[in-house]
C-alpha cells in the first residue's frame, strides 16, 4: 500500500434483507464513507440507504436490457476505482454477501490493491446463509456441492449424490450471452439440466426451489417437487435449486485402517 495515495475502498454486504440482515461494522462504513456506490433488490433497502449517507450512487443504472452483463461490470468497476483515485474515501454496498456472484467487487480490490490503494472486503449474509436457516440443512453433517447452474451443464463436474447440491441462477441456466432479457428463457437448460441430474437421481427423488426472503414480513420460497417435474417450474432471477443427500455416506475402511480406526470407533463418536 502507498501512504501517499490517500484513497480507499472498503466494500461491504447488505445482506438478503437490507437493514436487518446489515452488520453494524457494514452500517459503519456506509455511513463514514465520503460516497457510496450501491447495488440493492429494492426502493425500500435504497430509501434505507439514503438514510445512512447523502450521497449514495445506484449502480443498478449500468445495467441495460440488451447489455451484457460483462460490459456492464466493468463499467461498475471504472465508476468505484475513479472515485478511488480521486483521493475519496469509497465504500462500495453490494446485496447479500459482497463477495458472492459478485464480479466487481472482486475485480475492484484487485486494481486497486495493484496500484497501491487500500482496499477489503467485509462478508454479508448471503443467499446460502438463509438457505441454511430456512431448510434445516446442515452442510457439516453431510458436506455440500455447490455450482453456477449454467457453468454446471458446460462443464465436466464431478457429482457426490450423498452431499447436498446447490446450483445457482437456475433462472437463467444455459444461458452464455449474460444478458438480462434472457431470465425468463430458462426452459430449455432447465429440461436439459434435469436430464442431467436423472443420470444421478431417480425421477421421484424430491428437489426444492428456493428463494430467500428480501423483506421480513415476507416468507421465503420453498417449493418441493419430484425430479421429474422440474422443467414444469416458474423460475425468477433469484430461483436456487436444491437437492438433499439420495443415499447415506460410506466408511474408507482403508483410510480408518491407516489411522488405527474401524467403523465402530468413528460411529460412537
Amino acid at each position: 500500500m502507498d501512504k501517499n495515495k490517500k484513497g480507499s475502498l472498503v466494500i461491504v454486504g447488505t445482506g438478503i434483507q437490507v437493514g436487518g440482515h446489515t452488520t453494524i461494522s457494514a452500517q459503519a462504513h456506509i455511513e463514514n464513507a465520503g460516497i457510496v456506490f450501491a447495488t440493492v433488490t429494492d426502493n425500500l433497502s435504497k430509501q434505507w440507504l439514503d438514510s445512512l449517507n447523502s450521497n449514495i450512487v445506484d449502480l443498478t443504472q449500468y445495467y441495460g436490457d440488451n447489455k451484457s452483463r460483462i460490459i456492464t461490470y466493468q463499467e461498475m468497476t471504472d465508476a468505484i476505482v475513479n472515485a478511488v483515485k480521486k483521493g475519496q474515501r469509497v465504500c462500495a454496498a453490494f446485496y447479500g454477501h459482497p463477495g458472492v456472484f459478485v464480479m466487481p467487487s472482486h475485480k475492484v480490490i484487485e486494481q486497486l490493491l495493484a496500484e497501491g490503494y487500500q482496499a477489503k472486503m467485509e462478508p454479508g449474509i448471503s443467499a446460502e446463509d438463509c438457505l441454511v436457516a430456512d431448510l434445516g440443512l446442515d452442510p457439516g453433517r453431510t458436506g455440500c456441492q455447490s455450482f453456477e447452474a449454467t457453468q454446471f451443464l458446460f462443464y465436466q463436474r464431478k457429482l457426490d449424490v450423498n452431499c447436498i447440491l446447490i446450483l445457482w441462477q437456475i433462472g437463467v441456466i444455459g444461458d452464455h450471452t449474460l444478458k438480462l432479457t434472457k431470465t425468463d428463457s430458462y426452459h430449455l437448460g432447465l429440461k436439459v439440466l434435469t436430464e442431467e441430474l436423472l443420470k444421478y437421481y431417480p425421477d421421484g427423488h424430491e428437489v426444492i426451489i428456493y428463494e430467500a426472503a428480501t423483506v421480513s414480513i415476507f416468507s421465503a420460497r420453498v417449493d418441493r417437487m419430484a425430479l421429474i417435474d422440474l422443467p414444469k417450474a416458474e423460475l425468477t432471477a433469484i430461483s436456487t435449486l436444491v437437492i438433499a443427500p439420495l443415499g447415506k455416506l460410506e466408511f474408507d475402511v482403508a483410510t480408518l485402517d491407516k489411522l488405527n480406526l474401524t467403523i465402530d470407533d468413528v460411529k460412537r463418536n
